[in-house]
């Protein structure tokens, strides 16, 4: 088993039809989209596998490059060299990266948030539709009110944050030993409704008042998701524990069964 982290996201598509701009995909949008292609992009060259149902559709993808190739296959145990049989032409695809949209609550569950350009640049070649993926935004008080526990806290550049206040600057001693730091982290576990909170609503204030120049939060919400706050940026992320194969590789029914299964908590 090893530990894959999926980021919820929002995806919509560009509206062909009178009304707002954008909107979220139904079924009816990837009807028109293949079960197996590949794709190329920036050389890297990727194999896509499409599974559709009434509830979601379920992209795998694995991917490689042709280079970097060395001429020779090294065995590990003796040392010993031998002729490389890929050619330049031939890339070994043992990366991966899972997309699952899921039509019951319009959102995006992404393996990799680095390749969420990826979905984008493959539903607009295949589709001739404009998509976009946007991190869900939250308030400052929605953050707050699906807060369950704080597990850690970052916050760089204070300027008189503390020392403005002799409560805090008294608190700021009492956990890190100095009053003015240039930057520090606070990584602590809190339960929901403790003073932590209002630590919190201070925070976003200082951030408000351009005290601190950067801000993240991570929390868990009452279903056990983990979610980021970072400045204006809300990532929620699942976190699965899931089966790979004798080559390493996740076992993509697998990747699927455990994700559907934290969903539907």
């Amino acid at each position: 088993m090893a530990e894959l982290k999926f980021t919820i996201m929002e995806l919509i598509e560009e509206s062909v039809n009178s009304g707002g701009r954008f909107i979220p995909p139904t079924k009816n949008t990837f009807n028109n989209l293949e079960e197996k292609f590949s794709f190329s992009n920036e050389k890297t060259f990727y194999e896509i596998l499409v599974e559709k149902t009434n509830d979601y559709i379920f992209f795998i993808c694995d991917f490689g490059n042709p280079e970097p190739r060395d001429d020779n296959l090294t065995n590990v145990n003796t040392g010993i060299k031998s002729d490389n049989p890929r050619t330049k032409e031939q890339a070994e695809l043992l990366n991966q990266v899972f997309f699952l949209y899921h039509y019951g609550n319009n959102l995006l569950y992404i393996s990799n948030y680095q390749k969420k350009g990826l979905l984008e640049s493959i539903l607009k070649e295949k589709l001739q539709i404009d998509f976009v993926i946007k991190n869900i935004l939250k308030k400052e008080d929605d953050f707050i009110n699906i807060l369950n526990e704080c597990n850690r806290i970052s916050f760089t550049h204070i300027n008189n944050l503390f020392n403005e206040d002799n409560t805090k600057k008294q608190a700021l001693v009492d956990l890190t030993g100095t009053d003015a730091p240039e930057e520090f982290t606070i990584e602590a576990k809190y339960g929901k409704g403790s003073k932590i909170i209002n630590f919190i609503r201070n925070i976003f204030q200082a951030k408000r008042d351009s005290k601190i120049s950067s801000l993240v939060i991570c929390g868990i919400d009452e279903k056990g998701f983990e979610f980021v706050y970072n400045i204006d940026t809300f990532q929620q992320k699942i976190t699965t524990s899931c089966t790979k194969n004798e080559n390493g590789k996740f076992i993509a029914d697998d990747v699927k069964d455990k994700l559907l299964k934290e969903l539907t908590k």
